[in-house]
């Protein structure tokens, strides 16, 4: 991970954490975690299999970019999620640096692998970055992901039932 972009100490993960969970349910797409874990750093968000587009020679062209596509725009919406949870729901202003990663990152896999242009991409970008953004500044939403981060640093581990579980609270905001 880009070097901006580590987490700084336990609390810091866990609302990273908690901001891709919260991210996945904004997107009505919580049907994609497995679990989450404070003790694995190669992949502390498991995503279930579904996520994973490996391709099929039955679809066609345009279902198949579609779902590479749909893969794109959740993995930019996870990325911004994580850090703009650790950042609004703290109090934090958000380092432009890191926004400048975060924008090299999504635009660079946004090219490679969905073949867009770059002002296609600055588009979702930045319709994804103002969503979340006000999602994150919502003070009922930071209270949700402290307290989930708070839960997930004493559990270490959650299940998909367990971190549906702990959101339930979104609904109602």
């Amino acid at each position: 991970m880009n070097g901006k972009l580590k987490y700084t100490d336990d609390v810091d993960k866990s609302l990273g954490l908690a901001g891709m969970a919260i991210t996945l349910v904004a997107c009505d797409s919580e049907e994609l975690i497995a679990s989450v874990s404070m003790e694995d750093d190669e992949e502390p968000l498991e995503m279930a299999g579904e996520f994973f587009f490996g391709g099929n020679p039955r679809f066609s062209a345009k279902i198949a970019w579609n779902e590479i596509l749909r893969q794109y725009q959740i993995t930019m919406s996870l990325l911004l999620g994580n850090v703009l949870c650790r950042n609004l729901c703290t109090g934090h202003d958000i380092d432009n640096d890191v926004l400048q990663s975060i924008h090299e990152i999504i635009l660079s896999e946004g090219m490679e692998n969905c073949s867009l242009e770059e002002d296609e991409i600055d588009a979702l970008y930045n319709k994804n970055y103002r969503y979340y953004h006000n999602l994150f500044s919502h003070p009922s939403v930071g209270l949700v992901a402290r307290d989930f981060a708070t839960t997930l640093r004493m559990q270490r581990r959650m299940s998909a039932g367990e971190i549906i579980e702990n959101l339930r609270r979104l609904s109602t905001i």
